[in-house]
């Protein structure tokens, strides 16, 4: 609807400011003027204007009443329109965004390579006891020919990694760093780089076993028989040696414990050569002595002592030769070398950072800039266009948001409990050492600049409240 067409209509019901215009149809002089710098109603005074005109008194035909189901929806032109009006806003806003993510994530995201390597662990197996335990057990000896866990066993990698015995030994390993330039420990890489040597290295070591955590990962995928161990750390040649240097260590650890258990069971057949090694010699000194006692065995009686004694020996030989065997296997498997793991791909030097996509985060950050341009689109077109009441309710909230802010400044009660708050609390952080301290003995540069700010926030907020104070008696 013109404006003209609204103020003829107007006219003749004898209302001719614009001030009453506005009273009449409930909005402000404001923005009856702008309707008629624009010479344009908007279409919600139009549809209140039929409403306030009776029909039977206006001189133009008037539009049909809008439904119950036209007023409460909004149509596909509707929701055009707005975003059209709102265009600049929905453009610029995902742009905002995508800048902002491409920035990040090309020049300020500290990237993270991965070298893993794939490898087939071998499963828990009866060990070369087994023959030995199947004959003892005859005897009342009992010698377990399951499979048990201990600390040899290969499954237990995952443990390994993340067990101080291995993380000792790792940490002393020498890698080089283009950070650094030059070789260094994994504890100094982790910990202190390049500054002098901490005295404390037992709490380096904690914090350097906690890095270490983040840096190995164990992957065992249940529907295959391969595990993956992988190494994540902000260089790519660095990541090979360290996968490489993971995997030897594991080895060695794991070959280091199995020498302990082979050693337990020589100890153990040793024992029992030296037990049978003395029943056999009684055997064959009794079997020995019938036969000088006995020359000619005619009766039944002495026939079957014969066997018994003969039975006896054959089984006491039997045991020590299985005996005698069992040690010389657990010797050669006590100095074996061989590998327990089969690596199906070794560690390689990674291409490119496993923590940046670049494509990706702009489609993402893209897609979420444009909903977000839309919805404050739409936000902002509500309340530039929404009626007087809302209006003026949204310019309430905006009034009690600046007058509160401002308040939190100016209110001498606030800046009284801050800084009564920072002084209590003050001891605990000027009091606080930390593990690696760097000035005056007690802090690291990060407690520093955080006690710097305390105190800079406690002097600012005394400053404040003793100011408020003296304007308030003033």
């Amino acid at each position: 609807m013109k404006f003209t067409k609204l103020e003829s209509i107007m006219s003749e019901k004898g209302i001719n400011s614009l001030a009453d215009i506005a009273r009449t149809l409930r909005t402000t002089p404001q923005a009856v003027s702008n309707w008629k710098a624009r010479d344009q109603v908007p279409y919600h005074i139009e549809a209140k204007l039929i409403q306030t005109i009776p029909d039977d008194s206006s001189p133009v035909t008037p539009r049909p009443s809008l439904s119950v189901y036209e007023e409460n929806t909004i149509s596909l032109s509707d929701i055009l329109l707005t975003m059209a009006e709102q265009l600049k806003v929905i453009l610029l806003i995902p742009f905002i965004i995508v800048f902002l993510t491409f920035t990040y994530v090309q020049f300020i995201q500290q990237p993270k390579y991965d070298s893993w390597a794939t490898v087939l662990l071998p499963e828990n197996k009866t060990g070369n006891l087994d023959g030995l335990a199947g004959l003892a057990s005859q005897f009342g000896v009992n010698v377990s020919s399951g499979s048990q866990a201990d600390l040899s066993s290969p499954s237990l990698f995952p443990e390994l990694l993340r067990s101080r015995i291995f993380a000792e030994k790792i940490l002393i390993k020498k890698f080089y760093t283009e950070k650094y330039g030059k070789e260094l420990s994994l504890l100094a890489i982790l910990t202190y780089g390049d500054e002098p040597v901490p005295s404390d290295k037992e709490k380096l070591i904690t914090l350097a076993t906690a890095s270490l955590g983040s840096i190995l990962k164990y992957k065992n995928d249940s529907n295959s028989s391969f595990s993956v161990i992988t190494v994540t750390v902000s260089e790519p040649a660095f990541a090979k040696e360290l996968a490489d240097v993971t995997l030897n260590e594991l080895e060695a650890l794991n070959r280091y414990f199995k020498s302990q258990t082979i050693s337990q069971k020589i100890i153990f057949i040793n024992q029992r050569i030296e037990a049978v090694k003395g029943d056999l010699e009684i055997s064959e000194k009794h079997l020995k002595n019938f036969n000088e006692q006995n020359r000619q065995i005619s009766s039944p009686a002495l026939q079957l002592d014969l066997d018994r004694l003969t039975r006896g020996v054959e089984i006491q030989k039997g045991i020590y030769l299985t005996l005698k065997q069992q040690q010389e296997l657990a010797k050669i498997e006590e100095v074996q070398e061989a590998s327990i793991v089969q690596i199906l791909d070794r560690p390689q030097v990674p291409l490119a950072p496993s923590n940046k996509n670049l494509k990706l985060a702009l489609l993402l950050s893209g897609i979420f800039g444009l909903g977000l341009g839309i919805l404050l689109g739409f936000i902002r077109a509500y309340t530039n266009n929404s009626d007087t009441t809302e209006r003026r309710k949204l310019r309430r909230v905006r009034n009690f948001v600046k007058k509160k802010f401002k308040d939190i400044f100016l209110d001498r009660r606030v800046s009284g409990i801050i800084s009564v708050l920072f002084i209590l609390g003050l001891p605990y952080y000027l009091g606080h050492e930390s593990k690696n301290p760097v000035y005056f003995g007690l802090y690291s540069p990060k407690l520093m600049l955080i006690n710097t700010i305390y105190v800079f926030t406690l002097v600012a907020s005394l400053a404040l409240f003793i100011y408020l104070s003296s304007k308030k008696k003033s």
